[in-house]
């Protein structure tokens, strides 16, 4: 590792420890849930205890936050760079869930917004998070086509 580098660790090391852990914690368990991976095979094959791996995916852990090295290497093992997991959508969190009534053309017009618009966009207008807003869409799509 050359200075520069060495540098720009530092940097996102801090960053890191200036993050939040419920926004390291959201993120991190997100994209562990896209991925698809059991908690065994993420502890296999990052080597991450999988008491460990238990208490990221685990909603009530509510002091814990992931050492800076064990999420770096989840994160490479996802394929997806450390710093996603330290973006907050902090209207997301200060927003009270609305209340849409899902009619069919409230289904088509989400499914509508979700091909065209910025899935964060999408995700604060309708105020969900990005996991929720992937499962309206993937059964809206099947109610539409019935």
């Amino acid at each position: 590792m050359d200075l520069q580098q060495q540098k720009e660790f530092i940097r996102i090391y801090k960053q890191y420890q200036d993050t939040s852990k419920d926004t390291i914690k959201a993120n991190l368990k997100s994209y562990m849930n896209e991925s698809d991976l059991l908690n065994i095979q993420i502890a296999e094959r990052t080597e991450i205890a999988l008491q460990t791996i238990y208490y990221i995916r685990k909603n009530n852990s509510n002091n814990y936050k992931p050492d800076f090295i064990t999420t770096l290497i989840i994160c490479d093992l996802l394929r997806i760079s450390i710093t996603e997991v330290m973006q907050s959508i902090p209207e997301l969190k200060i927003l009270k869930p609305i209340t849409t009534k899902w009619d069919m053309t409230a289904k088509q017009e989400f499914i509508s917004n979700y091909e065209n618009m910025n899935i964060l966009e999408l995700c604060k207008k309708y105020q969900l998070t990005l996991r929720t807003a992937q499962e309206y869409n993937k059964n809206f799509s099947r109610d539409i086509e019935k």
